[in-house]
């Protein structure tokens, strides 16, 4: 599972929520075992603001990072994008290298990008790099999506919605060869859904707990 930014921090209210807010949510996000926590320079601040040590939550970086989990069926490869909260193009250059070099490798059966630059930067990042990519999970300002198809169907687009009030997945029913680009099969080769919280999603008492002492 990836968390990947704004979790902490609702577009220009890092500075405004109460210590106490942040320190919470923390709490209860350090208990949902996400694989990859990766913050925002918003969420960054907002933890700053509040006193929190970022523990497992790593970013924003500087230059691109590589990691890499195993999984039923292979391996998988996630670049999580830098982030100077400003338009960066040599950054941006470095992400796409980055997972291209990967591709080389040819030891992982899927390229993920992990971004929180916002839809427009990750729109012109997609139609200039996106074939670098299969996958990019995205967040920030701009519209939510639950999976776009992009690029002649080569790269899935999905995007956190900023109310966060539900969860993005991705299943893949068979991964494609390592080192290979898949063209995808929209709901066969990828399904995505957008699981709303509340209703048909049970709560978690231990979570509950957090909020409501």
């Amino acid at each position: 599972m990836v968390s990947g930014g704004y979790e902490f921090s609702p577009f220009g209210l890092e500075r405004d929520r109460h210590p106490s807010v942040i320190t919470q949510l923390k709490k209860a996000y350090d208990l949902l075992g996400y694989d990859i926590k990766l913050r925002a320079p918003n969420d960054a601040v907002a933890f700053e603001h509040a006193g929190l040590e970022a523990g497992q939550w790593v970013g924003p970086f500087n230059e691109p990072q590589l990691v890499t989990r195993k999984v039923q069926g292979g391996s998988l490869a996630f670049v999580l994008f830098p982030d100077s909260g400003l338009h960066d193009a040599e950054i941006e250059n470095k992400a796409a290298a980055l997972a291209e070099s990967v591709r080389k490798d040819g030891k992982y059966n899927l390229i993920i990008g992990v971004s929180t630059w916002g839809a427009n930067r990750e729109q012109d990042f997609i139609d200039r790099h996106g074939a670098a990519f299969d996958i990019i999970l995205g967040s920030g300002p701009g519209p939510g999506y639950a999976g776009l198809y992009m690029r002649e169907n080569s790269l899935l687009w999905v995007r956190a919605f900023t109310k966060g009030r539900s969860i993005l997945a991705v299943t893949i029913p068979s991964l494609p060869k390592p080192g290979t680009k898949i063209i995808w099969e929209p709901q066969t080769t990828a399904l995505t859904a957008s699981a709303p919280l509340g209703g048909d999603v049970a709560s978690d008492p231990e979570i509950n707990a957090i909020f409501n002492p």
